[in-house]
């Protein structure tokens, strides 16, 4: 997949590529507009964005709906990785690597669930 436009990143992320969650309205899910190997336009809502201790970015995603969603959905890490002066999404591959960037993303959820129930 190649990436085409950024509006975004989850306002619970623990780093941030520069994509500008702070100018999200509340309550508004950051979406990531994708073309697939297909050439087709496919939806994506950042769910949260995981930094590596090397300074890698990863965005968990999930295939965007209108409607609710209760239970567990699918989900994909891509990577962010620069090419030139170009910012792209690279989708991770590696198992090992996946389960990293998924612990790490879990551990947060379970952080950010833990302070809205302290508010």
């Amino acid at each position: 997949m190649s990436e085409e436009e950024i509006k975004g990143c989850s306002s619970g992320c623990a780093g941030c590529s520069g994509c500008g969650h702070d100018v999200m309205e509340d309550g508004e899910s950051p979406i990531l507009n994708l073309t697939d190997e297909d050439g087709n336009e496919v939806k994506f809502e950042i769910i949260d964005v995981v930094t590596l201790e090397d300074e890698r970015t990863f965005f968990v995603v999930t295939e965007a709906t209108e409607k609710e969603v209760e239970g567990d959905v699918e989900i994909v890490i891509l990577e962010v990785k620069q090419e030139g002066e170009e910012e792209v999404l690279d989708t991770v591959t590696d198992e090992e690597l996946a389960n990293k960037v998924f612990e790490i993303f879990k551990k947060q959820q379970e952080e950010l669930e833990e302070s809205d129930e302290e508010e």
